[in-house]
Formats: C-alpha cells, sequence, structure tokens
C-alpha cells in the first residue's frame, strides 16, 4: 500500500517507484514516467444509470441487525446511509416483496420509495481532480433535478433520483464530461 501523497510528490519530481510486497520476493511493480503516459485516463469514463429502485428509511434496529436479515431474505442492497437513527439503503424494486416481509418482522419503523432510479457518474481522475462533484451537482442542477440521496468513492458518485429524471440526467451528464466527444478531445487527468 502507498501513501497517495508519497506517489505525488514522486510523480512531480521524476521519480521511480518500486513498489514490492513485503511478504515475497516477488519483482514487484515499477511505476515510473513512461508507464503513466500509457496509463492516462479520461477524467470522467462514464455515465451509468439504474431504474426501478426502491429506497427504504428504517429507525430502530442496528446495521447488522437489518442487514443480516436482508442477506439471509436474499435482499440485494445497493446503497447504504446511515445518520444518526436512521438507516437508508437501496434495493432493486422486484426485492421489495422480500424486504417488506424481513422490515416487518423486524418491527422497525420503515418507509419506502418506489419512484427512484439511479444514475452515477464513474471515472478514476475524480480522486485527484478537485470539482468533478461540483460539475456533477451543478448539472443536475442546471437541468431542474435535485438527488434524493447521494453517496460517493473515490471513483464514483452516485445519486438516487425521481424515475422520470434519469434519462435527463444520463444525457446532461453525458455531455456536461464530454463523454459525446472523441476520446482525444476529452478531458483527461
Amino acid at each position: 500500500m502507498l501513501q497517495v501523497r508519497s506517489v505525488e510528490v514522486a510523480r512531480n519530481h521524476s521519480v521511480k517507484l518500486h513498489v514490492r510486497s513485503t511478504f515475497s520476493a516477488a519483482d514487484g511493480t515499477w511505476i515510473r514516467e513512461e508507464d503513466e503516459r500509457m496509463l492516462e485516463k479520461a477524467l470522467i469514463s462514464g455515465v451509468t444509470h439504474t431504474l426501478e429502485e426502491t429506497l427504504y428509511r428504517v429507525e430502530g434496529t442496528t446495521p447488522a441487525r437489518l442487514f443480516a436479515a436482508l442477506a439471509e431474505a436474499g435482499v440485494n442492497v445497493d446503497t447504504i446511509v446511515q445518520t444518526g437513527p436512521e438507516i437508508v439503503f437501496s434495493a432493486p424494486a422486484e426485492d421489495r416483496e422480500a424486504a417488506s416481509e424481513v422490515l416487518d418482522g423486524l418491527g422497525v419503523q420503515w418507509s419506502a420509495r418506489d419512484d427512484l432510479g439511479k444514475v452515477s457518474v464513474i471515472g478514476a481522475g475524480m480522486k485527484s481532480h478537485p470539482g468533478v462533484a461540483a460539475k456533477a451537482f451543478e448539472t443536475l442542477a442546471d437541468n431542474g433535478i435535485e438527488p434524493e440521496i447521494v453517496t460517493t468513492s473515490p471513483i464514483k458518485i452516485a445519486c438516487h433520483l425521481r424515475t422520470d429524471q434519469v434519462e435527463s440526467a444520463v444525457t446532461a451528464l453525458h455531455r456536461a464530461f464530454e463523454l459525446d466527444a472523441p476520446e482525444a478531445e476529452r478531458q483527461h487527468a
């Protein structure tokens, strides 16, 4: 495992890095300038979407208890967010009946929304380029789209929004991140 800042300093000063395992005598991997050019990737590589996700809001249980019961029932949980006593998660609409039975069986307070889809902006350049989230949210706002819930990872921003807004969100984000442009013209990391 490498600390991100050490890799940035090495890159900025053209220092070759030799990454090896502490547990074996394997040759390891060299990171050097030539590799960097070969590995250059578009800042954002894609916009994906899913329709018909159900978003659940649950109170009165722990994440361990809730997700163990959902897993046992075969519910495919996607997004998970916890704020205070409330646990929010999404699952495909086809899992609605099984999820409802689990939640009723746990005796928790819960509500669900069935009118949502998910749009995700994906790209390895996100973690090293500030402003990607700002651009995504500005694009959605300019198109009258306000996400219900947002989750992020180093390479993805996922927004749950009304199903009737998914198509326009995908189109707007695709255009904003120049994914409709030829590869040579796209903004690169």
